[in-house]
């Protein structure tokens, strides 16, 4: 299976305006980026879209299983904060894991981590650029999907 990604929500917050040096990619809102690889579903997102919980259930209602977000998530108050909760509410909102990879510091936060469906950070690193490791368990997804069918009890 092939995807192509482009940025969608270009970084205008905090301070920082992207927009002044780049555009947003084009974009089919309706054939989210979600590719397979070794038997699961990955939906493709980008840092500044894990603020955008819209993006993330569109990925999952395209079939993803996990969330992949890559990140230059700028350094400064309160963003580590905001960087675990918004990857592990995806996760929990999603039920699917959300793999997050945060550049290092100092420039960007760093805190790369794995999160389970149920909103458990199965593995986080710290600041400083670091490896880690997280094995995901179909039988984990299956359960959280079981135990919280939001996604099933969906009206809207």
């Amino acid at each position: 299976m092939h995807a192509d990604y482009r940025k969608i929500h270009l970084y205008d917050s905090f301070g920082y305006r992207e927009s002044d040096r780049l555009l947003a990619g084009e974009h089919d809102p309706a054939a989210p980026a979600v590719v397979e690889l070794d038997g699961w579903r990955l939906g493709l997102m980008t840092c500044y879209d894990l603020r955008f919980p819209e993006l993330a259930r569109r990925l999952v209602d395209a079939g993803a299983e996990v969330l992949v977000v890559p990140a230059a998530w700028v350094a400064g108050e309160r963003k580590v904060d905001h960087w675990r909760t918004l990857a592990r509410a995806r996760a929990i909102e999603n039920t699917a894991y959300v793999v997050a990879a945060g550049q290092p510091a100092p420039r960007y936060s760093g805190h790369s981590l794995v999160v389970d469906p149920f909103g458990d950070v199965v593995v986080e690193a710290g600041e400083d650029a670091d490896l880690v490791r997280a094995d995901l368990d179909p039988a984990r997804l299956a359960e959280a999907r079981r135990t919280n069918p939001s996604l099933a009890n969906r009206r809207l």
